[in-house]
């Protein structure tokens, strides 16, 4: 289901569930980041959803859980995100240890910088809707970095019109040395508990 208005990119909680037929294929950026073909193909096949929780602290950092299950209740791995552009370790079952940074980003800017210093792909920066208030950024923006295996991923968060529908859309750029995979993950809306 399409992402009901009231629901914005400063308050994502809720159940989210990832669409097959109009996310892009997963599999050339789970190889690139080093997926074996057999968890590939299993992902490919599996039903995941996120129940996020967004909150705020007394200083105004907004972070996001995100606990996630695939299909049949299977536990997935859970995601932290705190939006202070500080790098955080976090370890992965399928990635092994990954340094993270996630924080608000303008679209809108001239020339925005991944969280790593680098100029953002135009790729990431095209094709969403114009949300955000004025003084308040209106998209996230994660970089992930994963040493041992040498790749890397940017992603921006936010929401898109697709057929005149609005949904939650993570962008993903992963490179590996001259390699690169973008990927558009969508986002149906479940619902709030």
């Amino acid at each position: 289901m399409a992402a009901p208005t009231q629901v914005t990119i400063r308050d994502l909680n809720g159940t989210w569930r990832m669409s097959k037929t109009l996310s892009d294929d997963l599999g050339p950026s789970l190889a690139l980041q080093g997926m074996p073909w057999i968890l590939r193909k299993a992902v490919s096949y599996a039903t995941i959803t996120g129940k996020l929780s967004q909150t705020q602290d007394d200083k105004g950092i907004t972070s996001i859980a995100i606990q996630q299950t695939a299909s049949g209740g299977i536990k997935g791995e859970d995601e932290k995100h705190k939006l202070d552009g500080a790098e955080n370790i976090h370890g992965s079952l399928m990635f092994g240890a990954q340094h993270v940074r996630s924080s608000w980003l303008d679209v809108k800017t001239t020339n925005p910088l991944s969280l790593s210093g680098e100029p953002l792909d135009p790729y990431l920066l095209q094709g969403w809707l114009d949300e955000e208030q004025p003084g308040q950024p209106g998209h996230i923006t994660v970089n992930v970095i994963n040493e041992r295996a040498g790749w890397k991923a940017d992603q921006v968060w936010g929401f898109s019109n697709i057929d005149g529908q609005r949904y939650r859309i993570a962008k993903f750029l992963v490179s590996k040395g001259e390699e690169i995979a973008p990927v558009r993950v969508v986002y149906e809306w479940v619902g709030r508990e």
